[in-house]
């Protein structure tokens, strides 16, 4: 049966206990009235609460407490400036329908109380400059910050960090991510300058899933970003994808994922982005431009790498999870480093006819749900599988049906890493944006962050080294369209 919680219920390679056997916590989030007053303090609390209303099984209650305060731009999608700020973190955090939660002057018992600013009895800390944002044990000064990159990773570790918990890896480590120059640190780091500006035209995001719905909102909330930013989606919400789509609820179920969130930001960000969203492929977006400037892939499949491999993007940046990983990388420079399909073996592919044959086979209640989730009726959907019609019911059911029936083990996905993986790449397009020196580069191209072992050597940036058989860039592949990836990166 399907429930908020599916993706993220497995032992993430053997590193969790069994959900069965997991430790849900009562959280008390408590914001101070300093921290409260400025935007940086606003966006930590939105997605911590956030996340953890997201984090079922994990959480067992959550509590808020909020002075008075109001709305700053860019911290809650749907609220106007100015409005009461604890109505404006906690209605969002409702409509998932997730962990029970309310607002609360003080902890109740027995809670683990998480602190933005200086919070009496509080066991953990939120610490967030401009690019950088961690957990700490002692409170620290409140922060003057207008990026939402450092916030949003303190928000992802503090929620990390009491999913963990619950789930028998309760050690709890102090540490800081820097984002601006990709390393960990016990100190806090220098508070590089705010860099925003116009972001590159022609620019593509594929994949509105977990991690692109995060990098959208860290696009959004980033003050004097201005542009289009083509996105693309084929697939529909469902309730599974809650436990980790932060612009996602249960009113979001059944529709296009790419609409969704493009109408959950068209109004109120620190910028003045605007969205042109595609509910289909992104190699069919029908106003890419090509050649394509800047590609952001956040998809979660292999094939669809290889797909947005062949538009030959002049820069390309990836970010995905695995188990309790984050990774993002910069693609090329071609021949040297690693493009998108390296190091990812292509899924077995199912036909369009075998996935209508396995919804016909499947029994009525499957198929009822199946239709729900579509948001049709079940009688439309059968005709549809039944008469095998080309149409625009392909483009939504095709996909859904293929992850659905795809014989392979849904992959562990935690909601507090696809915001950290989202964030990081929505951070990463602003540094080239601005010619940053604090970008991945033609050397440095990857960065791993292992949240079980935040001091882990692995962590941090390094090279990401091209496969030779990479059937995008390696030795056998296509010459023609290696040589076309080669001329583009050498005109960036």
């Amino acid at each position: 049966m399907e429930s908020i919680e599916n993706r993220h219920t497995g032992t993430a390679g053997g590193a969790l206990v069994a959900s069965d056997q997991s430790k849900p916590l009562k959280v008390h989030v408590a914001i101070s009235l300093s921290a409260s007053g400025t935007v940086a303090g606003q966006r930590a609390l939105w997605m911590l609460t956030n996340l953890l209303a997201r984090a079922v099984g994990a959480v067992a209650s959550l509590t808020v407490s909020c002075p008075e305060s109001r709305l700053l731009p860019g911290v809650s999608p749907g609220y106007a400036d100015g409005s009461p700020l604890l109505p404006a973190v906690l209605k969002p955090a409702e409509a998932i329908k997730g962990v029970p939660l309310a607002p609360a002057t003080q902890a109740p018992e027995r809670s683990f109380v998480i602190g933005i600013g200086d919070i009496e009895d509080a066991q953990l800390f939120l610490v967030f400059g401009d690019w950088w944002g961690g957990i700490t044990s002692t409170v620290h000064e409140d922060s003057a910050a207008i990026l939402p990159f450092g916030p949003y990773i303190a928000a992802a570790h503090a929620a990390g960090q009491v999913f963990r918990a619950s789930r028998g890896r309760t050690e709890f480590v102090p540490f800081i991510y820097d984002s601006w120059q990709h390393i960990t640190s016990a100190e806090i780091p220098i508070n590089h300058p705010p860099v925003p500006g116009k972001l590159t035209s022609n620019l593509l995001l594929a994949g509105v899933g977990a991690v692109g719905t995060a990098t959208m909102l860290a696009l959004w909330a980033t003050p004097g970003l201005e542009g289009t930013v083509q996105i693309a989606d084929a697939d529909t919400v469902d309730l599974t994808n809650l436990n980790r789509c932060v612009l996602f609820d249960t009113s979001s179920i059944g529709l296009p994922k790419a609409t969704i969130a493009a109408n959950a930001l068209k109004f109120g960000g620190a910028g003045t982005l605007t969205w042109d969203p595609h509910n289909g492929l992104a190699q069919e977006h029908p106003r890419r431009q090509q050649p394509l400037n800047l590609l952001l892939s956040a998809v979660d499949k292999n094939r669809s790498r290889l797909a947005l491999q062949r538009l030959i993007p002049t820069t390309t940046f990836g970010a995905s999870t695995y188990n309790l990983r984050a990774s993002l990388m910069r693609a090329g420079p071609p021949g040297a480093r690693a493009c998108l399909v390296c190091h990812n073996p292509l899924e077995p592919e199912i036909s369009d006819h075998e996935l209508r044959e396995r919804y016909l086979a499947a029994d009525t209640v499957t198929r009822a749900r199946l239709a729900e989730s579509l948001a049709i009726s079940r009688v439309e959907l059968d005709a549809w599988a039944r008469t095998a019609r080309c149409g625009e019911l392909d483009n939504r059911a095709l996909p859904f049906l293929e992850e659905e029936f795809d014989a392979q083990p849904r992959q562990f996905s935690v909601g507090y890493l696809s915001v950290l993986a989202g964030v990081l790449l929505a951070a990463e397009a602003v540094k080239e944006g601005a010619a940053s020196q604090g970008s991945l580069n033609d050397d440095l191209n990857y960065v791993s962050i292992q949240t079980v072992g935040p001091w882990s050597p692995r962590n941090g940036a390094t090279r990401y080294l091209r496969q030779d058989d990479c059937l995008f860039c390696g030795t056998g592949s296509s010459t023609t369209m290696l040589q076309m990836w080669k001329t583009r990166f050498s005109h960036r």
